[in-house]
């Protein structure tokens, strides 16, 4: 139930604009904007490190889960449970960051639902507040100037500039789609190729979400579920699965269930009807008026066959 609350945050459409506008006015008058934003940017920075380093995306599907950017507004910002400090509080976000990082890592590793990420760290961070202030004041100290800059209690004018610099930064990681609802770890496209590049869990994930689209009628996902469980080894399943797609209309699946045990499948691209059900435009399944408008979304999430069909009925797309 848990898991199915965090992951259904992510239907309705621009949920991370809903939730940071919908916090603004508690950000400004406890002053705890600061804390929002150094845990959102230091969970964004890990996020370009680990897929620079490996391709794929540590969270899966977004640099920042949704689930994750809602305590980091309202989960850990409680202002009695805080630092009274303003660098304290840039320590606290930083550390909270981090300790969801590490607990989605250990919780994954165990086989634990990981949607206690979020949660399981704040106890122990609220017992950690007195002794960051405690430390952030001694360090201050050794440095002058940083005693003016850092320690003094927070004013409403703070408070807003911090707003205003939290809304600037939100801007501009949602400009660079490092949040929203057109992230690359949602698309179909990002992931095949992660699998065939045998990136970290590119095919674990190719595998979650063809199999989610052949149950809800894609026969092409239906095909390409059934090349990676891998007939020579599954031989009843992949037969089942190329049986579904011929029957959903998919022509590769009825051939793939003739050849059997081949090495040398067929695999061509979604039909008009399959892209319908695997490109997302924001959240949900895509739903356009034209056979254009779903082709050219297609080629924006990184199918070249949508490219191409878009430039045979006149559109500009390039690919």
């Amino acid at each position: 139930m848990g898991q199915g609350i965090a992951t259904s945050l992510n239907d309705p459409p621009r949920i991370y604009l809903v939730i940071f506008l919908a916090s603004l006015a508690g950000q400004f008058r406890f002053g705890v904007a600061a804390m929002t934003m150094s845990a959102v940017v230091t969970m964004y920075l890990f996020g370009l490190v680990y897929f620079a380093m490996f391709g794929t995306y540590y969270f899966v599907d977004a640099y920042v889960p949704v689930a994750v950017f809602l305590g980091m507004h309202l989960l850990f910002t409680d202002p009695s449970t805080s630092p009274r400090t303003e660098l304290g509080r840039v320590v606290f976000g930083v550390t909270y960051a981090l300790s969801v990082i590490v607990l989605y890592g250990i919780l994954g590793a165990l086989g634990a639902p990981t949607f206690y990420d979020k949660l399981l760290a704040v106890p122990v961070m609220n017992l950690l507040v007195r002794g960051i202030d405690r430390h952030v004041r001694a360090v201050a100290r050794l440095r002058p100037g940083l005693e003016t800059l850092f320690l003094p209690p927070l004013g409403r004018r703070r408070h807003l500039v911090h707003v205003v610099v939290w809304a600037m930064v939100f801007v501009g990681i949602s400009a660079a789609q490092g949040i929203g609802d057109t992230h690359r770890g949602q698309w179909v496209s990002f992931w095949q190729q992660a699998c065939a590049e045998a990136r970290p869990n590119g095919c674990r994930q190719f595998g979650v979400l063809v199999s989610t689209y052949c149950e809800r009628g894609s026969g092409w996902a239906c095909n390409e579920y059934g090349v990676l469980v891998q007939p020579q080894i599954r031989p009843d399943l992949a037969a089942a699965l190329f049986g579904r797609a011929c029957d959903l209309g998919f022509s590769a699946g009825c051939a793939n269930r003739e050849l059997g045990l081949a090495t040398d499948l067929v695999r061509p691209p979604p039909t008009l009807d399959d892209y319908e059900f695997v490109i997302r435009n924001g959240t949900g399944r895509h739903s356009t008026s034209t056979p254009l408008q779903t082709y050219q979304l297609a080629c924006a999430q990184g199918f070249s066959d949508g490219c191409r069909q878009a430039r045979r009925l006149g559109g500009s797309n390039e690919g």
